[in-house]
């Protein structure tokens, strides 16, 4: 199997995630060591505050994080996420997280990750570590 159909199957596999599908989060590109996801935010995205919670800014990071690091099909999975929130989003927009491979080892891996609005403001930004299990994602 080539490295485009590779991705289109791990892109398809990545997308059709139960928890983030039932989010809206989208995949909107995958290549070997990257990954940008995107969603749509309204009102049933609130805390008490008012405020986009910060679970759904946090899940949509995430998404891009496991996309990222999992697109070289070898299974990997995070040990460790430090986040730093930026600004609060709009209430209704959309926001879009990337994950980027900074470091890559045969059991290790490093990424840096952030979300951002659609007038492009700087939500989020984090740091993760993932651990490869190294197992085949897909034949």
């Amino acid at each position: 199997m080539d490295e485009t159909d590779r991705n289109k199957q791990l892109k398809s596999l990545f997308s059709n995630d139960p928890f983030a599908s039932r989010l809206g989060i989208e995949i909107i590109e995958l290549s070997a060591g990257y990954a940008k996801v995107q969603m749509q935010v309204d009102a049933s995205h609130l805390n008490f505050n008012g405020f986009v919670h910060g679970g759904m800014i946090f899940t949509l990071l995430d998404q891009a994080f496991a996309a990222a690091s999992n697109s070289h099909n070898a299974s990997s999975v995070a040990v460790s996420m430090d986040v730093q929130f930026v600004n609060a989003p709009r209430i209704e927009g959309t926001l879009s997280a990337e994950a980027i491979e900074i470091e890559k080892s045969r059991k290790l891996g490093l990424y840096e990750m952030r979300v951002w609005d659609q007038d492009e403001n700087l939500i989020c930004k984090c740091n993760g570590r993932v651990f490869r299990i190294g197992k085949p994602i897909i034949d």
